[in-house]
């Protein structure tokens, strides 16, 4: 007998909540029903502001593209001012270095035996300074080298999105010309 009464309990609480889950379902809201020329109006205007995000977005790319254009132009433009002004420090050094290692050449000529070991050794740390003062000036060039290859690599990169994005912008403007004709004909003709 409780195994009746418990299958009978069990079966009336699946009714309840059949009953439960059927008047919920009939007591959802209707759905509006959009007429064809709704529809088609929807998908119109859809149409036209996915081309406008797009040529938006393009017209961001091809700013972003113009900018690493502008950056490498700079950037090519400082180094090469940099390379000049080092450059001209390097002849102004070398002249001066050569300067003094011709004073000190000479003086070590004249010089007496006792003399001739201070002069040496002066002229081998001019040496050394000229050395050390070259290795510098060869790391600043690097350095600008680097500048010029970043430069160009900037150039080159801007323009190659230009290129690329300048024809995608085109195709997408002409793509939302024809959009926004086809809905203006479209309203036109429904006038909705």
């Amino acid at each position: 007998m409780k195994n009746v009464l418990h299958k009978l309990s069990i079966s009336t609480i699946f009714i309840f909540i059949f009953l439960i889950a059927n008047q919920l379902i009939a007591q959802e809201p209707a759905v509006e029903v959009l007429s064809k020329e709704e529809l088609k109006l929807q998908k119109l205007e859809l149409k036209v502001k996915n081309l406008e995000g797009k040529v938006e977005a393009t017209e961001a790319k091809i700013a972003y593209a113009d900018s690493l254009i502008q950056a490498g132009i700079e950037m090519g433009n400082e180094a090469y001012e940099e390379l000049k002004v080092i450059e001209n420090e390097e002849k102004i050094f070398a002249k001066e270095n050569n300067s003094q290692r011709k004073i000190k050449a000479k003086q070590l000529k004249k010089a007496d035996d006792e003399d001739v070991k201070m002069f040496t050794s002066e002229l081998k740390a001019i040496d050394t300074e000229y050395k050390n003062a070259i290795k510098a000036f060869d790391k600043r060039y690097r350095i600008e080298d680097k500048k010029l290859v970043k430069a160009d690599s900037n150039d080159k990169k801007g323009t190659d999105k230009l290129k690329q994005y300048s024809i995608k912008l085109e195709d997408y403007l002409d793509a939302l010309e024809i959009a926004n004709e086809k809905l203006e004909t479209f309203i036109a003709e429904t006038d909705l």
